[in-house]
This record gives C-alpha cells, structure tokens and sequence, in this order.
C-alpha cells in the first residue's frame, strides 16, 4: 500500500494538533490523533504499543498523575510524511508540584493525518521541580 505524500503545511498542522492533544487533559482526545494500528514507542526504550485501547491506555496512564499536563512544541521539522518536534512538557502533579520535562518525539503519518509511528526520546525520571 502506498502512502500519499503529504504538504508540509499540513504535517505541521497533524503535529500541532497532536500538541494540543496533549494539552487538553483528555486521555481520548490524545489517543484519537493516532491510527487504529499504530506503533507507540514513547518513550523509546519501553515496550512499543500497537493497538488503540493501548495507546488509550497510556495516555489516562500517563495523565492520571497530572492535575495538568501538557506538552509544547518548540521546534518542528518535516520531511514528506515524517516529522521530528523537540518539546516542553509542563505540569502540576496531583501533590502539587509544578514540573518540567524536555524530549524529541519523532512522527510518522499517513494521509489521513493520523499518526502510524511514534517514537518520544525522553525520560520520567528527568522532570525537573519547579518552584513557583
């Protein structure tokens, strides 16, 4: 099967939306930017994931240890239908401290914008405590 090749333009536009998933304390919101057999690797060196109540899975996993959470791109860079973002992520954990945590997440699509591969270089045991 043959993936159709996408604009630029609108490969920013799926990883922005992706961002904004992340920012929307929505667990399924998050998971309904990828496709029904993605690979999940996030972050890279945990067992990949490839399947949607998986993916789902992760992203209340990952959330449920947030007030608020959300992650920020920085910088995108786009090649056909790839895509690397390096990103800050910012939170408040439910004990209340505020956190930061930095990472490169790398995206592969297809042509109907939804994400087929993700791979996010980044590490939990690196979020760093914030005073307010």
């Amino acid at each position: 099967m043959t993936t159709q090749t996408l604009a630029p333009k609108l490969v920013r536009k799926f990883v922005a939306q992706y961002f904004e998933a992340t920012r929307s304390n929505n667990a399924q919101e998050w998971a309904s930017r990828f496709a029904n057999n993605a690979i999940v690797e996030d972050p890279v060196g945990t067992t990949p994931i490839n399947n949607s109540k998986q993916i789902l899975e992760l992203g209340k996993a990952f959330m449920s240890g947030f007030e608020n959470v959300g992650l920020h791109e920085e910088f995108v860079h786009v090649i056909g239908n790839d895509a690397a973002a390096r990103w800050t992520g910012r939170g408040l954990t439910k004990e209340g401290k505020q956190v930061r945590f930095e990472g490169i997440n790398i995206f592969n699509f297809n042509s109907d914008g939804k994400i087929v591969n993700l791979k996010g270089y980044w590490s939990p045991d690196e979020m760093i405590e914030e005073s307010n």
